[in-house]
């Protein structure tokens, strides 16, 4: 084998050891925030209001308060699939007890006198025949939903073309052409 060829597969193999982990490391999830948050305490009529400080995010401030952060902004008036909050935000984390009216009065209990059980037999439904479903084919999937069915996927097929490319410029671009 001559020996830019050999160079070549050398470089290859060097692009792929730093972009395969690099590449996994850039898929992993997120680490939880650790950050260390001090509760409110609720106030005399029962409800809890958070002051958002610099660091903290929805998720540290439901899970320092054991609820969810989708409840919590419900109970703040956005949508249950948002999840940014702003430095000096006041948020409600629950609200008010609203107290139950109690009655002082006792209840008498007036005699009754026992009446007789009249037994009325119930009918029973006929039983009916029902439909069932027909078998529908499911079609293959495209070649497009082979290709590009998650984002892994998506991803490795974009490295594989910028690899190819980066192979056609280096071999266009900077090796010597012969004479």
């Amino acid at each position: 084998m001559p020996m830019k060829w050999m160079k070549l597969l050398v470089v290859i193999f060097s692009v792929l050891m730093i972009a395969l982990p690099l590449g996994n490391t850039l898929a992993q999830n997120p680490t939880p925030n650790t950050y260390g948050i001090l509760t409110s305490t609720p106030h005399p009529d029962g409800s809890i209001y958070h002051l958002v400080k610099e660091g903290e995010s929805l998720w540290v401030i439901s899970a320092a308060y054991g609820i969810l952060g989708s409840d919590i902004m419900v109970l703040n008036g956005n949508s249950p699939e948002a999840h940014e909050v702003y430095i000096g935000q006041l948020l409600l984390i629950r609200r008010a007890n609203t107290p139950t009216p109690t009655s002082n009065a006792t209840p008498t209990l007036s005699p009754t006198t026992p009446q007789p059980t009249v037994f009325v037999p119930s009918r029973t439904p006929i039983p009916s025949k029902t439909p069932l479903p027909t078998p529908t084919a499911t079609l293959p999937p495209s070649t497009g939903q082979l290709l590009f069915g998650d984002s892994k996927k998506v991803g490795l097929t974009m490295a594989a073309v910028s690899l190819v490319g980066l192979l056609l410029v280096g071999y266009f671009g900077f090796l010597k052409k012969p004479r």
